[in-house]
């Protein structure tokens, strides 16, 4: 009788992955302790995953559904960015590969953002107009939310990370509630 497939295979693999890649970083993430460890051969790893590469981008992959379930879960505006920012905080290691060399292949230019095209609909939920309008806006909070995820991840004193997020949340809560400064103008002001 012919073997079947294991179709959670790829699943335990990558669960595999993050578990060792958690504990013990990168330098111990071999495809040959994958395999190990998801209870599989290298061979069926390789089959899976070309390369080291291709195993981080899975694991940076399942980091992106982690945040943007996370973010886009929360009832308010505000309360999206700052569980990006505890997101990043709690999990610093997902954060990192997630913002590594695999952020373009991702995220980058033409690739789907679903906390962006969430925060643009709640915002012209809340504001009116159209989510376009809202671009400048989602732009100004990403960068602050995410530069300041990036200085906690690699920060160890609780009183610098506190001092960061309590200055990056005020400053998001004063940018949503003076919106109209990043607003994009309706096209027949712009041309004024």
């Amino acid at each position: 009788m012919p073997r079947t497939a294991d179709q959670s295979l790829e699943a335990k693999i990558v669960k595999a992955a993050h578990r060792l890649w958690r504990i013990h970083g990168s330098k111990s993430l071999t495809l040959r302790a994958v395999a190990v460890a998801a209870g599989t051969t290298t061979t069926t790893v390789y089959k899976r995953f070309r390369n080291k590469e291709a195993l981080l981008l899975a694991l940076a992959e399942l980091a992106q559904e982690r945040i943007t379930a996370r973010t886009t879960s929360a009832p308010t505006i505000e309360e999206s960015y700052r569980r990006f920012l505890k997101f990043a905080d709690q999990h610093p290691h997902e954060y990192h590969l997630l913002w590594g060399p695999a952020w373009s292949e991702l995220l980058g230019p033409g690739r789907p953002r679903p906390i962006k095209a969430w925060l643009l609909e709640k915002f012209a939920a809340r504001f009116g107009g159209e989510p376009n309008d809202y671009v400048r806006l989602y732009y100004a909070l990403f960068l602050l939310v995410h530069g300041t995820a990036s200085l906690l991840i690699v920060t160890r004193d609780r009183k610098t990370k506190a001092e960061m997020c309590d200055s990056c949340l005020a400053i998001c809560d004063a940018l949503v509630a003076n919106t109209e400064v990043l607003k994009t103008p309706p096209a027949s002001q712009a041309s004024r």
